[in-house]
């Protein structure tokens, strides 16, 4: 029995050895073979080293403007970063830029881009910078791009490759499917990876980013855009999951203001006043379904409407909620006045009242159904002149205004309506108030 049992021994420690002996040989044997990318390096082997790598790319949120930094740090096989980093600046507003010839001991890297960039959605460049960050293994070709689905990925690949036994490239993979699940996009073999997608290209995946990119921009300024960004990145780093109901409601309150009309003119337009064609692709399906099937609640409107104009005094009459009265009539106590009084988001938000004489009397004086005014001081509005046939007025926000202040005051009885359009380029009414002054 005893010699049973130390022949039993004997076979398995020359089974183990055998195995080790055999991993060993592999990754050291001159071939390139098992899951190795180069000779004894990578897959299960050490990372190659890559001695002068060439790695280039785009960044885009919009494209980064020319002079924006970009730096790369290289990572070991722990995903730690060595120490070793670069920097480079983009060098034209395409957001193009290039490391060349650099000596990494990794194919491992992070990128961070700081700078300015086209903002799609309002079609003008932005007034201050903000930071996108990527983690990348470096693919044969030298490509990584730097974008926003690189960017909200990044911190949860980080948090899959520290505590789980994923491979980076399977981290990449969930990562990757865990942020478009929040914008309700299935992950797709037409979507490689998010460093390979480009906003002036044409492919599937390139219509996924830009969906994703104009939906958290928004009509959001730079500050608003980063902090949004920010929160989802900390809510979905541990479970890959948006739960932060307020953060998916302000995905879904700017999606459905979207033009997406406006937003495809303004990237073609870029792209050629810099010598470059593009086209477009259908990236407004993917923001339809967004809309159609999110389970986010709709967010507070995205134009504010004061109760009160700036005196205290005048009832704001495009206040939906105001206090005159629960049928809306209004008693004619000699020209009664109220406030035009909204507030605005920063960014390219813009409003536009449209006033209608809806009763059969006709205006008591020539050009007048009604008073418009507003304080010198404080021009927010522009009006253009009464419509005498059709009895309509338009009111527009000035550009740049953002807390509009003014007032109107009704000569005489009769029933007016405000249609009000708060982005007048889709040319769809916000809603409609009647107001009765008798």
């Amino acid at each position: 029995m005893r010699k049973l049992f130390l022949l039993l021994c004997a076979a398995l420690l020359i089974t183990f050895t055998g195995c080790q002996k055999d991993e060993v040989a592999t990754c050291s044997d001159g071939l390139q073979n098992g899951t190795e990318t180069g000779i004894d390096c990578g897959g299960d082997c050490v990372p190659c080293a890559l001695p002068d790598a060439t790695i280039q790319g785009f960044v885009q949120k919009g494209p980064f403007l020319n002079g924006s930094s970009v730096q790369l740090n290289e990572l070991d096989s722990s995903y730690t970063q060595t120490g070793v980093s670069f920097t480079t600046q983009i060098l034209d507003n395409l957001g193009s830029f290039a490391f060349n010839t650099i000596p990494l001991g990794s194919p491992y890297v992070t990128l961070r881009a700081d700078g300015f960039y086209f903002n799609e959605v309002c079609g003008v460049n932005s007034a201050t910078q903000i930071t996108l960050n990527a983690i990348s293994d470096i693919p044969t070709d030298g490509q990584v791009n730097v974008n926003v689905l690189t960017h909200l990925e990044k911190a949860r690949v980080e948090y899959l490759l520290a505590n789980t036994n994923l491979s980076f490239l399977q981290a990449k993979e969930q990562a990757l499917g865990e942020v478009l699940a929040i914008f309700n996009i299935a992950p797709t073999s037409l979507l490689d990876r998010a460093e390979t997608l480009d906003i002036s290209q044409s492919a599937e995946g390139d219509a996924i980013l830009i969906a994703v990119a104009t939906i958290l921009q928004g009509y959001r300024n730079e500050t608003q855009f980063s902090e949004l960004m920010a929160g989802i990145i900390s809510d979905i780093r541990t479970d890959g999951v948006l739960n932060n109901q307020d953060l998916g409601a302000e995905l879904v309150l700017h999606a459905k203001a979207l033009d997406t009309l406006r937003i495809r003119q303004n990237i073609q337009d870029r792209y050629n006043a810099i010598g470059v064609t593009v086209n477009v692709p259908n990236f407004r399906t993917y923001i339809d379904g967004f809309l159609t099937n999110t389970s986010f609640p709709a967010s507070t409107p995205i134009v504010e409407y004061p109760t009160f104009g700036p005196d205290g005094e005048k009832v704001n009459i495009l206040d939906p909620n105001n206090t005159i009265g629960p049928t809306n009539l209004i008693v004619n106590n000699t020209n009664p006045t109220f406030a035009l009084s909204a507030n605005l988001l920063e960014g390219c938000t813009e409003l536009k009242v449209v006033v209608r004489r809806v009763d059969a009397a006709a205006c008591p004086f020539p050009s007048v159904c009604w008073y418009l005014g507003q304080s010198i001081s404080e021009l927010t509005w522009e009006f253009e002149p009464l419509d005498e046939i059709n009895r309509t007025q338009v009111l527009r926000s000035r550009e740049d205004s953002k807390e509009l202040r003014g007032q109107i005051s009704f000569p005489t009885r009769g029933l007016f309506v405000f249609d009000i359009y708060e982005f007048p380029d889709q040319n769809i009414i916000a809603r409609s108030d009647t107001i009765e002054v008798i």
